[in-house]
């Protein structure tokens, strides 16, 4: 099954272009390494310099308890 670190591979690997991304997960290790992996495309060229990228959601997950 696909996970969301699969669909940011994609993205860096086909190059696609988005104005804002949101990484929202509740697994901190699998969002950490999504956020780095998309900073380091940015860094690299692979993606536009200019895609914000979001260390969180842009809303609360209601299903997490905290």
């Amino acid at each position: 099954m696909p996970t969301g670190y699969d669909l940011v591979k994609y993205i860096c690997e086909n190059g696609l272009r988005a104005e804002k991304i949101y990484l929202h997960t509740d697994n901190s290790v699998g969002r950490e390494n999504m956020y780095q992996t998309l900073l380091g495309a940015q860094r690299r060229g692979f993606i536009d310099s200019n895609i914000e990228i979001y260390h969180y959601s842009i809303t609360q997950n209601k299903y997490s308890v905290k």
